[in-house]
Formats: C-alpha cells, sequence, structure tokens
C-alpha cells in the first residue's frame, strides 16, 4: 500500500458542523477502525485527482492512552447498556464527526459514505440542492441589553459563491450574503439565551426576565441547527413532496431579503473562453478541477493562435477546486517553477516548505490581467497571488474571500471520510491571506450587468485599458 500523502485544496460545498464537545474522541480512528480491521486506503487513479488518505502510524509520543480508554470504555457501555439496540457504526460516525466539529474549523468535517459521494460528485462539477458553496463564518459581537453591553459569539451560515446557472443564481443569492431563516426556521446562529444571562447579571426585575426566557424559547422552538440547515441547501429531496423550493430570509448588508429558491442538479461547464475585441483572450474558469485545467491548455493554445495579445483570467466566483489543477493550470502561465508556501505545524512549533509547479512551466509570454471578487476562494486565491508574484499578473476586482486552507480528504475502509486542515498557503514571498483575502492592484467596487461583456462590466474594462497599455510599452 502507498502511503505517501497527497495535499490538495479542497472547496466544501456541505460543511457539516456539529457543535459539541469531541475532544475525548480524539484518538477514536484508532481505538475503533483499526480494532475492527479497517484502515485508511489510499485513493489512486480516480477523477479528479484528490487528496489521498495514508495509513496511520502509531506514535507514542502524540498518544493519550488513559483518554483512548476512558472513551472506549464510555463506548463499549453504551453500544452494550443503553436501553435501545444500538448501531455501533452509528456511534463511531456521531464520534467521529463530534471529533472534527471539535477542531471549530469549517474546512475539517466527517463525511458519512453518501455524503463523501456527494462531496467527489461536486468536485467533478455536479452540484446538489440550490448550488451555492457555504461556509460557517465566526464572528465575535456585542449584545446591548438596555444600556449595557455583553460579548456574544455567531456563527453564521455564508454564501462564498454561487454556481453559474443554479438556483441560487436563478433566484438571485449573491456571494457574501447570510443566511438566518429558512422556511421560517431561525438558523440558530448563537446562544437564544443570552439575554437572558445578561438580564441575570444585571439583577433585572424578575418580570423582565421572565419575558426575556420565553422570547428565547419561542425562537429556539421554530429553529433549526447549522448542519439541518446545511443538509436541506445541499441536497435534493429523494421525496418529490419534500421538493417543493425553500423561502430564505437573507441578510445582505443592512438590507433583510426574502428569496424562493428550488433545489436541483446542477453541472457546471469547467471552462469558458473566447477573444475579446480580437485581441484579449479571455479565460473564466467556473471550478478549477482536472477537467478544467485540461481545457485550459486546449484554450490558451486556441486564443494564441487567434492572434491574443493578452490574457484576461476571469476568477470571480471561483470557489470549488483543488490544488493539483491549479498548479498544472500555472505551468502554462508561471515564469518561476516555486509559486507558494506552505506553513504547516510540526509538534508545537510551524514551519515552512515550497509549493512547486509539478513540472518546469512553460510560460505564455503574454501580459496577463486577473479578475477577483469576495467569492474567489481558497485554490483561486492561491492562484490569482501566484500570478502576480511569479508571472507579473495585475489583480482587478475587489480583495478575495481569505480562506488560505490547505485542505486533504482522506477515505475510510467502509465508504466514509474527512477533510482535513493541514496546512496555510502563502504566497511566493510569504504574503498571508487567510481571513484577509488577496487585495486587488486596481480596486473595482461596481458589479458587472453583463459579466465578460465589455460594456457591461468595470473590472473587465479595466482590465482591458490595461492590457493596451502594457502592448503600447511593448
Amino acid at each position: 500500500m502507498r502511503t505517501k500523502l497527497v495535499y490538495g485544496g479542497l472547496s466544501l460545498l456541505a460543511l457539516m458542523l456539529m457543535f459539541a464537545s469531541g475532544w475525548l474522541t480524539r484518538n477514536v480512528l484508532a481505538t475503533y477502525y483499526i480494532k475492527h480491521g479497517s484502515e485508511l486506503v489510499v485513493q489512486r487513479d480516480f477523477a479528479p485527482a484528490l487528496a489521498d488518505a495514508r495509513t496511520p502510524l502509531p506514535d507514542p509520543k502524540v498518544s493519550e492512552p488513559s483518554m483512548v480508554q476512558l472513551y472506549h470504555r464510555v463506548f463499549s457501555l453504551v453500544r452494550d447498556e443503553y436501553v435501545e439496540p444500538v448501531d455501533a457504526e452509528k456511534l463511531a460516525h456521531g464520534s467521529l464527526e463530534a471529533l472534527l466539529a471539535s477542531l471549530n474549523d469549517a474546512r475539517s468535517q466527517f463525511l458519512r459514505p453518501e455524503q463523501r459521494a456527494q462531496f467527489i460528485r461536486a468536485l467533478n462539477g455536479e452540484v446538489e440542492g440550490i448550488g451555492a458553496v457555504l461556509t460557517v463564518v465566526n464572528r465575535k459581537t456585542t449584545l446591548r441589553v438596555g444600556s449595557e453591553t455583553a460579548p456574544l459569539e455567531q456563527n453564521l451560515l455564508q454564501v462564498v459563491a454561487v454556481v453559474p446557472n443554479s438556483p441560487a443564481e436563478k433566484a438571485g443569492l449573491k456571494s457574501g450574503d447570510f443566511i438566518e431563516y429558512i422556511d421560517k426556521q431561525w438558523i440558530v446562529s448563537e446562544d437564544p439565551f443570552a439575554e437572558v444571562l445578561q438580564l441575570q447579571r444585571m439583577h433585572s426585575p424578575r418580570e423582565q426576565i421572565r419575558k426575556a426566557n420565553e422570547r428565547a424559547r419561542e425562537r429556539l422552538r421554530s429553529s433549526i441547527s447549522l448542519s439541518e440547515a446545511i443538509q436541506r441547501l445541499s441536497q435534493n429531496p429523494k421525496d418529490e413532496k419534500a421538493a417543493k423550493p425553500l423561502q430564505l430570509t437573507i441578510r445582505r448588508g443592512n438590507q433583510t431579503l426574502q428569496m424562493t429558491v428550488a433545489r436541483a442538479a446542477t453541472r457546471i461547464r469547467p471552462l469558458e473562453y473566447r477573444l475579446l475585441q480580437s485581441r484579449w483572450g479571455y479565460v473564466r474558469p467556473n471550478l478549477l478541477n482536472a477537467a478544467a485545467a485540461r481545457e485550459f491548455t486546449n484554450a490558451l493554445r486556441t486564443l494564441k493562435q487567434g492572434g491574443a495579445k493578452g490574457l484576461i483570467l476571469d476568477l470571480r466566483g471561483v470557489a470549488i477546486g483543488q490544488q493539483e489543477p491549479a498548479l498544472q493550470i500555472l505551468s502554462l502561465l508561471a515564469t518561476k517553477r516555486q509559486v507558494a508556501q506552505v506553513e504547516y505545524r510540526d509538534g508545537k512549533s510551524y514551519k515552512r516548505r515550497p509549493l512547486n509547479l509539478p513540472k518546469a512551466p512553460q510560460p505564455a509570454n503574454l501580459p496577463i490581467a486577473v479578475l477577483t471578487d469576495r467569492g474567489t476562494y481558497n485554490v483561486a486565491e492561491l492562484t490569482a497571488l501566484a500570478l502576480r508574484h511569479t508571472a507579473r499578473a495585475r489583480l482587478f476586482g475587489a480583495p478575495t474571500f481569505g480562506d488560505a486552507s490547505q485542505t486533504s480528504l482522506y477515505q475510510l475502509k467502509d465508504g466514509s471520510g474527512f477533510t482535513l486542515t493541514v496546512g496555510r498557503y502563502l504566497g511566493l514571498d510569504g504574503t498571508g491571506f487567510h481571513q484577509r483575502g488577496v487585495q486587488p492592484d486596481e480596486a473595482v467596487a461596481a458589479e458587472p450587468r453583463m459579466r465578460g461583456q465589455p460594456g457591461g462590466d468595470p473590472a473587465l474594462e479595466r482590465a482591458i485599458k490595461w492590457l493596451a497599455a502594457q502592448e503600447k510599452k511593448s
């Protein structure tokens, strides 16, 4: 069995978070799966190329036998003595969900077999549900009660990007929107009893506390968890009667909007390209996977043969992607073998390693303009930053989302799996963009009326103007 770990940047479409204490389940893989003859298996020659798994090796330096024994004791008691029959696999999967959720990292999650299959279909360009890439944003804010304030932590469900031609796009959902209600059910994003606790700390009148408690209980009665909300939004119901459109309450800036969004399977076209004004090559990947990388090679060749004097790479809304296909695209544009760095943990310290192209670069030798926005996510952000550092590309548009997670996908023998953040991407010069985004060289706040069309796309027009100036200089 090959044990090499292949790293990849994987964008998540269904971030099935469960907010529970999972520290005691830290070594459940070693105690349950290995004990029962299962193992992590290497996944090779699978299209598209995924981050793979490795067989774990015992390491006494990091083992915590007392905690493992404690967990296994509780696991055995629940399995053998609970009043109803218990499915051991269900227990193990629930423990693994809690273990990954305890990291409080939207990019690290456990995937049941059906979820992992859906995840892989999305990487291949087939997205279910409303057709939006979702994430959970942790935000620290304040709760005002009377004249006093108290800290309040929120976990908000946010739209990273919408898939082209998806129900979400047709309904008008946009990158950056926060989804607060589904079918008038509140998505639990904060402690509903925070006001009650603050009133108690303030020694407020008993009647005031009682009314606040009733409001909190009523809010909770008509609510759903984050994991339930994500499941509804990212899956197609098998029962036709349950497949009715969803009524969403959206917060966009200071606006509260109501939207009706259907659910359907959406097939993503990997890449689009054309020649603008007979001289500027325009390439718009809708995702960064193996199919897009293959088509990019043909697109670049066709555009150059057609007389392209410059290249515009439109990465706006590109939120589904993987590291290896992104590096394959960079190998046709970058001038250096090393395009970025990865910061990773080594014990209690952090180290950096270079992120190199799989082969020597074959640059297109064209001036390159890159278009970015809030929906430019993860490996698309890495691609934009790498082009700035290694191909003298100029970035136009809005700051990117700000997720620099290098994520690996692991497969377990029973068909389940999990994703895990194993590093953080950095620019070639060490520039970090996690939680801050990649900043454009020329900010263009205006949104396009007709994306990819001169006359209806301000960022594209600025890019064309810059390319024309570069042509004159040469």
